[in-house]
């Protein structure tokens, strides 16, 4: 028995050695050695036992972390000791009946790099909630960083612009404020709101930091020419917030319009040509008045030029000298009509600036009613001295199109018109004549008028008449043909004649939808004494300021 005993003692003696020595010849866990796995492995483990493990693995910083909604933080996680090692990652709710809603990493597993440090993108959910992320490497040495979304009461809201109109969008600017509605705001666009966005036309537009729990009013302009306004119910941060507002035209603004408008007769017209050379006609016959020829003509006026007192001695001498025989064969073939054929000549040139693009040109403004157009010139000459008013009451309307509708008749005094453009051919011919009469006086050459006049006067070679030589007979041709010119000019009399207008043009507008420009056309009728004709052309306006 006592043998016994002792063989069961030195058994379990040597039992236990051999158990002691196969557990001292297990080796040691070294730092990313392979194959062997943790007693107690994390979930998820991976099944290749030669992946290098750390001794530990942490978030730098530990947390935890505080998020609003939808942030993004990058996260930084360290090994120990440093070295390469592939991390996993993970997000998990803060217990097993919370899920991290719609949290996102931008990847599940990163190399740490050589001082053992790995790094992920975090996206934090839209609501607020607790949750995990959770590190590891081959499914062991876990670690988890704590993050916490906190809610601000505000979100972020997508506007989306809905526009069928015309006009062209650069950009547009969306806004947003509480406590009111659509209803409540004035004015086309609407006034912005404190919260505020612009972005390009077709980017994204998204309003930041907009409160949740309250109505809002969100508004939606291109500069200030077009706009809209949309209610939108209270928001959570939560949603993925967007609303679809529509934009419309804001009409015209006459009132901030100021043009300069440009138009004229351009489509060729053989009617309206021969009318308005009728009243070239009727002006250089008034050069002749009554008189048999211009010689006749111009001697009259040089008689009525002089001074009363000797009006009597200048027909007696004029008689018995047989001036108009001697300054007819001076002047020569052309003497019957010496003033008319220059006079008649420069006129119908003058009539091809008339009948241009722009011939009329002036600034349309706005009035209480309707627009004032004040015509500044016709065919480049002053309105005033072409025989116009420089001011003309004007309709103007506009179409949800943009399309521009003016409209005026233009009243003025035929005769006045057609001699004051014959001032820019007259220059071209006698570039010292300071206007038409000079011009005129230079033509008819009233040095050789007074010449042949003294050949043929009281005192032959020095005086014409009593008291007139040389520079006194030619300023008294000078004055004459002056005088023959005015009635030229005021051969219409009282009778005006009148040309409609009725222009349309698609307008361009401004950023307070204000007119900036207008391309166009327009008709009329001219009506000249009993004759009428039509009368069409080019227009074109542009912003003033």
């Amino acid at each position: 028995m006592r043998l016994f005993c002792r063989v069961a003692i030195f058994s379990l003696c040597l039992g236990s050695i051999a158990a002691c020595d196969a557990q001292s010849a297990t080796p040691n866990l070294a730092t990313g050695t392979a194959g062997f796995g943790s007693p107690n492995p994390d979930a998820g483990a991976d099944a290749a036992d030669a992946e290098p493990v750390p001794d530990s693995l942490a978030f730098d910083p530990q947390g935890p972390l505080t998020l609003e909604p939808k942030a993004t933080r990058e996260l930084s996680v360290v090994t120990t000791p440093p070295g390469n090692f592939r991390v996993r990652f993970a997000l998990t709710g803060s217990n097993p009946d919370v899920a991290a809603s719609d949290a996102a990493l931008d990847t599940n597993e990163a190399l740490s790099d050589q001082n053992g440090i790995a790094h992920v993108t975090l996206t934090a959910p839209s609501t607020p909630m607790m949750f995990d992320v959770r590190a590891s490497v081959a499914g062991q040495v876990p670690t988890r960083l704590g993050v916490s979304v906190v809610a601000h009461d505000q979100t972020t809201l997508r506007v989306l612009p809905s526009y069928s109109g015309k006009r062209p969008i650069q950009t547009w600017t969306a806004t947003a404020q509480s406590g009111t509605t659509c209803a409540d705001l004035t004015g086309n666009p609407p006034p912005d709101g404190s919260i505020t966005v612009t972005a390009a036309a077709g980017q994204d537009l998204t309003l930041e930091q907009v409160p949740t729990g309250v109505a809002l009013a969100v508004t939606l302009r291109a500069g200030h020419y077009v706009g809209g306004c949309a209610d939108q119910a209270p928001l959570s941060e939560g949603d993925d917030n967007q609303i679809l507002v529509f934009a419309a035209d804001r009409p015209i603004n006459f009132a901030a319009s100021d043009l300069t408008l440009s138009f004229g007769p351009s489509d060729a017209n053989p009617a309206l040509s021969k009318t308005m050379s009728g009243a070239v006609t009727q002006a250089a016959a008034a050069l002749g008045g009554s008189a048999m020829n211009d010689v006749s003509a111009l001697l009259d006026a040089m008689r009525d030029a002089t001074p009363a007192a000797n009006r009597d001695d200048f027909s007696t001498i004029r008689e018995a000298h047989t001036w108009d025989a001697a300054l007819g064969t001076a002047f020569g073939s052309g003497a019957n009509t010496r003033l008319r054929s220059p006079a008649t000549r420069w006129m119908n040139a003058g009539l091809g600036a008339f009948f241009s693009a722009n011939a009329f040109s002036g600034e349309l403004s706005a009035l209480s009613s309707g627009a004032l157009f004040d015509l500044h010139s016709v065919a480049g000459v002053p309105a005033a001295s072409a025989g116009f008013p420089t001011s003309f009451q004007t309709t103007w309307s506009a179409d949800s199109n943009d399309v521009l509708l003016i409209g005026t008749t233009l009243g003025f005094i035929p005769s006045r018109l057609v001699t004051a453009l014959a001032a820019a051919p007259a220059s071209a011919e006698f570039p010292q004549a300071t206007s038409v009469a000079a011009a005129l006086a230079q033509s008819v050459d009233c040095s050789l008028v007074a010449q042949t006049l003294l050949a043929h006067g009281a005192i032959a070679g020095s005086t014409a008449y009593t008291g007139c030589d040389q520079a006194c007979t030619e300023t008294a041709c000078q004055n004459a043909v002056a005088a023959l010119w005015q009635n030229a000019s005021n051969s219409s009399g009282s009778a005006s004649a009148s040309l409609s207008f009725t222009g349309t043009g698609a307008a361009v507008v401004g950023d307070d939808a204000s007119i900036a420009s207008v391309s166009g056309s327009w008709i009329g009728e001219l009506e000249l004494g009993a004759d009428t004709s039509a009368a069409s052309g080019a227009l074109n306006a542009s912003s003033a300021n």
